[in-house]
Parts: C-alpha cells; structure tokens; sequence
C-alpha cells in the first residue's frame, strides 16, 4: 500500500499529464485549422451583397482596393455580379471579385464548403436570426473568423449558447454588433475602463449620448428585421442565466452590468436638449453587458444609453412619430402595411448618407482603490451616417483587423471590444477618419 505523500504525488504526476494532453490536443486542432487556412483562396468573403449594406460594403473593398483576395457569396450568381458591377462602374474599379454561389440557410454543405476557401467572413443579411446561423455554425467548426452587422441580441444570445465552445476550441473569432450596432458604443466603454485601469481604479459608471444627423433613416432591410423580431413568437425554456455573461469557461461571469437606460424622455441639462429611450438602446446596453463579462471591467458596473433629440422643428417630430406608427401597424399586419415601407435593398440617399454623422458622447465615472472618484469624458465622432454608410465600412475595417491580428487572443462568440479592442478603434481613425476622445473631466 502506497504511502500517502506517494498517492499524492501519483495523482499530481496524472493532472500534470491530463492538462498537458489536453493542451497538446488543443494546439494540434489549431495548427490543424491553420495549415488548412493556408490552401485558402481568399482572405475576406463578403455575404449580403445585394442588399443596401451589402452594396456599400461591397463598394467599401472596391474603393480601398486592399491588397487581399476577396469575394462575394450570394444566392443568386448574376443578380450579385450585376451589383457589384454597377458599383464598379461607379467608382471606377476594374477588377471585380468572384461570385460563390451558396444559400445561407437551405444548403449546409455547399455553404460549408464555400466558407472553407476563406480567412475571415462578413456578412450584412439579416434578418440575421433568420439568414446567419447555419453561417455562424459553419465558421465556428471551420475555424473561420466571422463579423456581422446585427443589431439582435435574441440572435447574439443564441449563437453564444449554441457555438461558444466550438468557436474557442477552433479559434474562430465570432464578432457580433460590428457595425452602428454597436462598435461606437461598446468602443467607448472599453476605452474609458482601459483608462482607468491604467490609473489603478476601476470603470464605475458610464453613460453614453447619441447625437445624430437630422437625415438619419432607416433602410428596407432595417425594417424588415425590426418587423420580423417584434412580431415573433417568443416563449422556451428559460437558461439557468442571460448567455451574454457567459464566460469562456461556462459558468456565469461575476461583472455584472446594470441597465439604466432612462423609460421616457428627460431633460440634459448638458447639452441643453431632451434625450430619452430608442429601439436600439437595449441592444447597446447588451453588448455593453457582454464585453463586461468577458473583459472584467467591474463586478458592478452601472451603464445608460441616451439618444439625444436635438431641436426638432415640428413636421419633423410629427413625421417620425408617422413613421413608428407605420412600423408599429407593420408588425401588427405586415401583409397590409409593409407594402407603405422601403423594401430590402432599398435605403437612405446617397444625399443623406453623405450630410449624417454621430457624435457619440461619453461619460464615465472611475474610482480608485482609496476611494477618491474621477469623472471621464469622450467624445466618438463619426463624419458621416453610421446608420448604413459608416456601417459597412465599419464592418470592412473590423474585417481587416481579424484578417491582420488572426491568431491574436481566444476564439469564441464575443463583441467587439473582447476581439478587436483598440485595434479597431486605430483602424477607423486611420482609414475612416473616425476621431476617439477620452480625458479626465
């Protein structure tokens, strides 16, 4: 009979093993993926691209002409060459991207086998409930980067509850919200609690104001998705906890985030105007909720998002108010109203696109170890609309950072600022001219 120090050492001998087999499984399943990765033949495959996103993002690569291989994925080959050379004749381009033909949703195989020839996938189809989890599914066995432009948390829920694990055990960065929705935002709250780390306290608070451009408006893929998500049957079996505080481990993170977004308008006394609650403000708080869990900013942060009204005059108050009563009948009977909205594809004047802007204000309140409290300010300001045009340059850009930054950091179904952090933040500077300001006030 073994003496206990020697059982003691037996069973240390037998952890130290089991841990470095599982190590060496791990690193065998990457290096595997990654000399697959190197047969591939493009670097970014693009999906979505007849719709009005997809063309501007389509446009985006076409204008920068980055030199990596890239292609178009569609459904339909000679409708999707035909975008694309209508934008290329716009902007004077004359190489053109190749056409894989796959359908997002009915064919797993093909579609599996399209997205094995590439680095990274991005994609502008939504309603991404609907049109991107067989797509997420795919990268995240494949070992495949992935970036979208959703605004659905129902849908970033799903896909950390289904694929999480698969994408870590792969590598394969999974990046929901890389658009609009909601890089500006949850840049600016990584960005202050990067602050106050580095002054040896702790992102308390933070509080972000959206001000937009008088032509900001919705596009036919937009609606489409709001109606689809507001009109759907909700219901199932409740997780043991919100998935977006899921740690790459499986259990609950302890950075819990609470959501202070205001229920009606109120008066900012700081930029002398109202703000209050919009569609989108839940879905940024969620993001925010997200990178919380993972990055670690706080055991108890509180965040608030506010979108600033400005002075509208009154047929312009009057004619969004006509706008959401039309959008709330088209839910409530979209064969009958739907016909009144833009349809898929169709969006906001180039016109428009060009005078928008966002200039997203920050605050934030950040408390040192001894107590003392300082408050942060930013300022993200974004030149032209973000609803669409900024948004797929956005996803673009977040594209590259995955292509030129792949093997950096885990994989797993993660937002933004857990994936591309400040990397993405430099990168729209350099090459969209979107300015980052953060001070102690």
């Amino acid at each position: 009979k073994a003496a206990p120090h020697d059982r003691l050492r037996f069973v240390r001998r037998r952890l130290k093993w089991s841990c470095g087999a599982a190590f060496l499984v791990q690193l065998w399943r990457r290096l595997r993926l990654a000399f697959d990765r190197m047969g591939t033949e493009y670097d970014i495959l693009l999906c979505g691209v007849t719709g009005f996103a997809g063309k501007l993002a389509a446009e985006h690569l076409l204008v920068k002409s980055y030199p990596i291989k890239w292609a178009c994925c569609a459904r339909n080959e000679a409708k999707a060459a035909a975008a694309v050379k209508t934008i290329a004749d716009r902007v004077g381009a004359t190489a053109l991207p190749p056409i894989e033909v796959a359908c997002l949703i009915s064919d797993e195989a093909k579609l599996r086998a399209v997205v094995k020839k590439t680095k990274v996938v991005l994609t502008c189809a939504g309603p991404f409930e609907k049109y991107s989890q067989t797509l997420v599914k795919v990268c995240a066995e494949e070992g495949v980067h992935y970036a979208d432009i959703t605004g659905e948390s129902d849908f970033f829920r799903k896909m950390i509850a289904e694929h999480d694990a698969t994408a870590q055990k792969t590598g394969a960065k999974i990046v929901i919200h890389c658009g609009n929705d909601a890089i500006p935002w949850d840049l600016t709250v990584f960005e202050m609690s990067k602050l106050a780390r580095s002054k040896g306290a702790e992102l308390a608070e933070a509080w972000t104001y959206g001000e937009f451009g008088a032509t900001a408006a919705a596009s036919g893929g937009t609606l489409t998705t709001a109606i689809y998500q507001l009109g759907k049957r909700r219901g199932g079996a409740k997780p043991d906890f919100d998935p977006l505080l899921k740690r790459p481990d499986g259990s609950k993170s302890e950075s819990l985030t609470k959501i202070t977004n205001p229920k009606q308008d109120v008066y900012c006394d700081e930029f002398a105007q109202y703000g209050g609650p919009w569609i989108m403000g839940p879905v940024m708080a969620n993001c925010v909720r997200r990178s919380n869990a993972l990055l670690g900013y706080s055991a108890s942060l509180t965040y608030a998002d506010v979108m600033l009204r400005g002075h509208p005059t009154w047929a312009q108050w009057a004619g969004a108010k006509a706008n959401e009563a039309l959008v709330g009948a088209a839910v409530m009977a979209p064969r009958v109203f739907a016909r009144f909205l833009p349809a898929p594809g169709e969006g906001p004047s180039r016109e428009d696109m060009d005078a928008g802007y966002l200039k997203l204000h920050g605050r934030g309140r950040m408390v040192e170890r001894d107590g003392k409290e300082t408050p942060l300010k930013s300022t993200y300001h974004f030149p032209l609309d973000t609803g669409y045009l900024m948004t797929a340059q956005m996803l673009v850009e977040a594209g590259m950072v995955l292509l030129e930054k792949a093997k950096a950091g885990p994989g797993g179904v993660l937002t933004p600022a857990a994936a591309l952090g400040s990397d993405i933040v430099a990168r729209l500077d350099k090459e969209l001219d979107a300015k980052f300001e953060l001070s102690e006030a």
